[in-house]
This record gives C-alpha cells, structure tokens and sequence, in this order.
C-alpha cells in the first residue's frame, strides 16, 4: 500500500515524462528544443505582438549602420551603441504602439504625403538633421543635395559596375531607413494633433487664467528655514508615514521590476613599480636619444609615437616642453618626466623662424586617372593659371561648391603626414604648387601665411606604463579574497568601507539602464543583477577596472513599496512638524511687523518683484506657491503670516501690486491656453498609450 501510495503522489511526474518521451518519439530533439526556444524568444512584447531578438538585433544593426554613415566612422564606442539600442527598442515600441492605434482610428501615411514632405515646399523636419543633405560650406539643409542623393539612388544597379552598384544598393537601404523614421514621426503627429484637439478650453478655464496673469506684485517676506531647527524637536510615527504613503500611492507605480544593488569600482592601473620599470628603461633610452644625429631610429624604436620631421611654434607646447626649449641648445635632451600614465623625453633638433601657419587652396583631380593623364591636365590648368584666371574661380569650374578650393590655416604638423609640409612652408605666399598628396596630384597655392615666429624641431620619446601581470593579478587576487570572505548581502557593505572601497549602497537600477553612473562596460552588472538570485555576489573583470558587486533586494509588484520610500516621506513630514512648531512659536509672540520677525528668526527682510499667480520660479526662492498666492490676493502693506512654504515658514507683505490694464479677450486668452496644452498633450500622447497597452521588456535577459 506505501509503495502504491508513492506512485499516486508522483503521477502528475511521471505523466510529464511519459509525454516528454512521447513528444522527444514524434518529433526529433533538435525540433523540440528549436520550438523552446522560439517560445522564450522574447526580447520585448507590445500588445500581444512579440519582437524576437533577432527583429530586434536586425534594427540595431540597421540605426548602427546608419550612425557610421552619418557620422563618418568606420565603429562605434560603447556609449554610442547603448544609446542605440535604447532607441531602437523605444521607436518599435512607438511604431507598434502607433500602428494599433491608426488602424482602430483610420490614420495612415500615404505614399503621397511621403512624396510630398521630400519634393514638396514642406520638407520633412528629419531630413534638416541629415549631414548627407547639407551643403559642406554652411552646414545647413539644402534641398539641391537631397534631390542630388535621389538622383543617384534612382539609378538602375544593374547597369553600373562594382563599387559603384553596391555603393547605390547601400544608399537606397539609407533611404528606406530615413523614409520609414518620416513616417512614423508624421503619424506620431497626426495621433498627437487628434487627441489634443479633443482637449477645450471653456470659459471659466479662461476667464480664471487671465485673472491670475494680470496682477503682479512686489513682495517682501521673511524665511525661517526647516534646517535651522533640529529634525529631534519633532516626532514622526510609523503610523504617520503609512498615512501618508497610502495618501500618495499612485506616485510610486512601477513600469518594470527593480533590483536594488551595492557595488564599487576599482579601476586597473599601474603601480609604483611598474612605474620605476619604465622610468629606468627610459633613462637607459636618454643617452641613445642624446647622442643620435638622426633621432628617429631611437623615436621608432622606443617611442608609442613616430618622430615627426615639422617644425612647432614654441607657443603652442605643453608648460615643460616650453620652459625646456627656451633655455635648450640644439641636441639637448631633457626628461624623462612623468605625464599622465606616460613618460616623455625631448630632444631639441632644430631651431626656426618662420610663419606658424599658412592658408592653402586646391584644385584636386579625379580620382583613378593614370599618371600621365593626371600630369597633362595639371600642365593645362597652370597654363590657364600662367593666363591670368583667377585660382578661385578655376577651383569652383573644376570642382563646383569648392568655395574657390580654400582649405583654411593649416601649421606644419598637420601637413606632416601628407608628405608635403616643407614645400608648402618654403613657399612664398600666392605661389602654386604641383604636389603629389598620398599618390594624386595636386595643385595647391599658398594663399597667405602668418608672420613669422619662434619654432622648434624636437624629437619627443613617449613611453606608455603599462599593468604588469603582477600588477594586475595582485588586483585580482585582493578582490578575489574579498569576494571569498564576503560573499553576502549582509557583510558585504561594511567590509568594502573598512577596506577603503568607494562602495555605491543600496542602488536601485532598471532593467532599461545602459549603465552603473558613467562606468563604461556596466551594461553586464545590471544584466546579471536582473538573471541571478538576490545574495549573490560576483566579480567582474574589465580592461581598465573590476567591478564587485552584491545583489541586495528585488522589486516586483504595481508600487514602489513603503521601505523604498519611506526615508523621503519621513523627511516631508518632518518638515511638516516642524511648520507647526516654528508657526505656533511665532504667533505666540505677537508680532507685528517684518522687521520683528527677522530678528526672532535671526534672519533678514527679503524681497521679490514681480511676482504673479503663474510664476513657478521665484528669484532667490525657486518655487515657494504661498507667494504666488498672495501676489494674486495678498493685501497690500498687511503683515500675513506666519505661513507654511516649501522650505520653511514664511512671513510676508504684499508691498506693490499692479494690475494690467488690458482687456479680456476670451479668444485670445482660449488660444494660449490651448497652445499650451496641444504642446503637453502632443508630448505626453504615445506615453499614455505605451501605459495602457502592456508592453514586456525582456531585453535584460539578453543583454
């Protein structure tokens, strides 16, 4: 009977199992798990509609490559690619969002508006911040440049040959990408204008807000601020806090689950022996340096930074280098010096004379032509240059927008690496040159140079400290044993602040942070805070620091519970209690005048001008609305008060009031008000309804 009565508590167990086998017989084990997994593939749900994470992944990868573009850069830092995967996720939110709410509604974007927000006299507000239609001389917007990148795009591919083909290919994903962020920024319009032309303005709404705008007045008070009172004069109960946190509970409604986390950063550098290991390989390097005809073998061999054959103005160099050279032969050699997580050394090479910069022209050709076409075409524009036309307008005919080919001030350093600094600065000023610029010819003038000042030539050693693995694993071996004597939720705080860990208690996060504060690379911490049990406690090892952290408490649930926030609530009430306090003392004296009062108070007589009913921030108060009230009603020259105020207790007096003589124009005053708030309902329309459709975020068990 007891083994029979076993084998009835496990049925539920063994059902499970006989149907797993029976699932694992019908359809292979690669299926099963593939549908598993299908099934958690959630990154983030938005009514219902589940976004994979690689729908999610193929948008990122798509503003990615848009930012690049955009930006010129061949990758992106960390930051930047946080920051996008934020926006990604919040514009698909928006788009699903939008979506279900334009078809219940009968809103759509047609091909026609698109069309028109590119070639008609509106252009689409987006396109104004896309650098790919700017004109490179103003930096602006100019249409010219949009209908140029559509002229292109508009080619048939099949036609052109590589690079060109892909180059067209890419442009047009460009366009698809740019085309789709109009339409959903002209649909979030339309939703917005909808709902906030259902919002009226009546007549009392109206008539009230032009009596509390029309009379300003001048106000002088006296403060007795909460801080100058002890919170001990004042008692507040648990009671009291429960009170007020029942009063104020839809202020802490939760949008996601929270972890609260302790944690601190110590960052990875060299020590003070790494530090003496290179000092000493950099003298040893001293003498090679000082006894070189030609520093550059010894910069190359040594030095993180080639040695760059350019003259420097003595006034542009760092405060040592400067004071070196001033009091330097040529061939000295000064350092090594500690700078930064470096050591420097300088030589000076040369002494010089001459102009610190100089402002070019240009008149590039094609690229991909031959040698011996490029060299006939520079041949013919000196010719016409020899003929008298004007360099600037040769510039614009051979390259149109070129605004005559100027380069701007350029100094030697920044023509080094071009190969073509020496040339350039020997030349005298309007000379044209014909320079090969990394194997393209060139023409380039001198169009005018600065007057000459005092330049040196010096060969600079700079050697980075690195971390030793002694170094490092000394780091990891300290944090190591911490980790080992107080892995828990309990110890954990204390014994990082006697070790001396800048520790960061009790912080909450959300599963949408980017980051722990600025720490770069942090992303991970919040990832696991969000996938492992509370109490636990994990290492984690970055190239510049290690980041140790304990995860203290999770937060689930509709709101905020009373323990998070009972520290700012117990603060508020004890402000209020000691309002009551201050208020009763005051008037137990009688006062009379606002003079009396800031001496009882030790404090002074203030003033505040023009102060109306709408003003929400008041020069050296900030927003106290007891004033604002009584600019409104207050009567002139009456002592009010005392007065509870947002930072203390207030004694006041209506000293001047004037009142706007203008008439009230019901239309008008309507037409400010609803202004005001098309603009908050337009801002707050798809917020409401990201609220009222359930949207899932699950990214943080992918990233």
């Amino acid at each position: 009977m007891a083994a029979l009565q076993k084998i009835r508590s496990k049925s539920t167990l063994l059902v499970g199992i006989i149907a797993v086998g029976l699932l694992a017989f019908v359809f292979p084990w690669g299926e099963v798990t593939t549908f598993v997994n299908k099934m958690r593939d959630k990154a983030f749900v938005v009514n219902g509609d589940v976004i994979t994470t690689k729908e999610y992944s193929d948008r990122i990868a798509e503003w990615e490559n848009f930012q690049k573009i955009m930006s010129n850069q061949n990758s992106l830092d960390e930051f930047t690619t946080s920051q996008i995967r934020e926006m990604v996720y919040q514009q698909m939110v928006k788009e699903k969002i939008l979506d279900a709410e334009a078809e219940k509604l009968g809103l759509e974007v047609t091909k026609e508006e698109l069309s028109d927000m590119v070639y008609g006299n509106t252009v689409a507000p987006i396109l104004y911040q896309i650098p790919l239609f700017a004109n490179p001389q103003t930096g602006q917007f100019d249409k010219a440049y949009l209908m140029q990148f559509l002229s292109t795009i508009n080619q048939d591919p099949t036609t052109l040959e590589e690079p060109n083909r892909s180059e067209i290919m890419a442009r047009r994903e460009i366009w698809a990408f740019i085309q789709n962020m109009m339409k959903y920024q002209r649909l979030e319009e339309k939703y917005s204008s909808l709902v906030a032309g259902s919002v009226l303005v009546s007549d009392t709404e109206a008539k009230a807000s032009f009596e509390d705008s029309k009379n300003v007045a001048d106000i002088a008070y006296v403060v007795q601020k909460y801080s100058t009172l002890p919170d001990s004069t004042v008692q507040v109960s648990d009671k009291d806090i429960k009170t007020l946190y029942d009063l104020r509970k839809n202020n802490y409604k939760l949008d996601t689950e929270l972890r609260k986390i302790s944690y601190f950063i110590k960052d990875v550098v060299p020590s003070d022996e790494d530090y003496a290991v290179v000092e000493q390989e950099m003298n040893a390097v001293f003498e090679k340096l000082k006894s070189a005809e030609n520093p550059t073998a010894i910069v190359s061999e040594y030095s993180a930074n080639p040695y760059v054959d350019a003259f420097m103005a003595v006034s542009s160099l760092p405060a040592e280098a400067k004071t070196f050279v001033q009091g330097a032969s040529i061939g000295d050699v000064y350092g090594p010096i500690r700078s930064g997580q470096s050591y420097l050394m300088y030589k000076l090479v040369d002494r010089a004379n001459a102009a610190d910069s100089i402002k070019l022209q240009i008149i590039p050709l094609p690229q991909g032509l031959d040698e011996k076409t490029s060299s006939h075409i520079i041949d013919s524009l000196q010719t016409v240059l020899k003929g008298g036309k004007d360099f600037s307008a040769l510039a614009d005919e051979v390259m149109p927008g070129s605004n005559g080919g100027e380069l701007g001030w350029v100094n030697e350093m920044m023509l080094a690496s071009a190969g073509i600094a020496k040339e350039c600065f020997a030349a005298p000023k309007g000379e044209v040159l014909k320079l090969s610029v990394g194997g393209q010819m060139q023409l380039v003038r001198i169009a005018d140079k600065t007057n000459p000042v005092a330049k040196v030539k010096l060969a600079v050693v700079q050697m980075p400290v690195m971390i030793s693995d002694k170094t490092q694993n000394g780091i990891d071996n300290e944090l190591n044993q911490f980790v080992s004597e107080n892995g828990n939720a309990e110890t954990f705080d204390k014994a990082a602040q006697t070790k001396g860990y800048s520790i960061v208690a009790d912080a909450l996060i959300s599963p949408a942070e980017i980051a722990l504060g600025q720490a770069t690379g942090s992303r991970q911490v919040i990832h696991w805070a969000f996938n492992e049990k509370v109490g636990s406690v994990k290492k984690f090892d970055m190239s510049d620091k290690r980041i140790i952290a304990v995860i203290k408490s999770e937060i689930k649930g509709d709101y905020m519970p009373l323990s998070e926030v009972s520290t700012a609530l117990k603060a508020e009430l004890i402000n209020d209690k000691k309002a009551e306090k201050m208020i009763a003392d005051l008037k137990s004296k009688n006062l009379t005048s606002l003079d009396a009062y800031a001496q009882q108070v030790a404090g002074k007589v203030d003033t505040v001008n023009f102060v109306s009913f709408q003003t929400n921030n008041l020069s050296g108060v900030g927003y106290e609305p007891i004033i604002n009230v009584y600019a409104k009603d207050g009567q002139p020259n009456k002592v009010e008060g005392p007065l509870k105020g947002k930072s203390g207790v207030y004694t006041l007096s209506v000293t001047n009031r004037t009142e706007d003589a203008k008439e009230y124009n019901a239309v008008q005053v309507k037409q400010q008000i609803k202004q005001s708030n098309f603009y908050q309902v337009t801002s707050q329309a798809v917020s409401v309804l990201k609220d009222k459709m359930k949207v899932e975020d699950n990214r943080v068990k992918f990233w």
